[in-house]
């Protein structure tokens, strides 16, 4: 079954699959076991892997900690807040740049959504 990328639009595409994989994972991950659950899916470098996870710990996406001669690495957010966050990010920066527009269509949008899920997306705004 192929997985849904939800996150396909803010991160590259291994970049996305890394972090399914982490994800997925209860405990912090060494590259080596990310690298391992990839080559069964494609071909891949283990340094190709080290170095997405790098530049995901650089972005503020992975948390990452030294232990023994490698580095453990696990998700800062979880999938929903990450994915609420960049919704949230990409949604402000439309707004900024194109305003008005932005609003009525979005607006538009929130009025086909069944009452009830609208109070759900109320009750979360409310959180924050």
């Amino acid at each position: 079954m192929k997985r849904k990328r939800i996150t396909g639009k803010v991160l590259g595409e291994l970049e996305s699959e890394i972090m399914g994989i982490i994800w997925d994972r209860k405990d912090a991950v060494a590259v080596k076991d990310v690298a391992e659950i990839l080559s069964k899916k494609r071909q891949i470098a283990y340094t190709t892997v080290m170095t997405i996870m790098g530049r995901l710990a650089n972005k503020g996406v992975l948390v990452r900690h030294l232990q023994g001669a490698s580095y453990l690495y696990k998700p800062k957010f979880s999938k929903e807040q990450f994915v609420a966050r960049a919704v949230h990010n990409i949604f402000s920066s439309t707004v900024s740049t194109l305003g008005e527009e932005v609003l009525t269509h979005f607006i538009k949008e929130i009025q086909k959504i069944s009452p009830r899920k609208r109070q759900e997306l109320l009750k979360i705004l409310d959180e924050d």
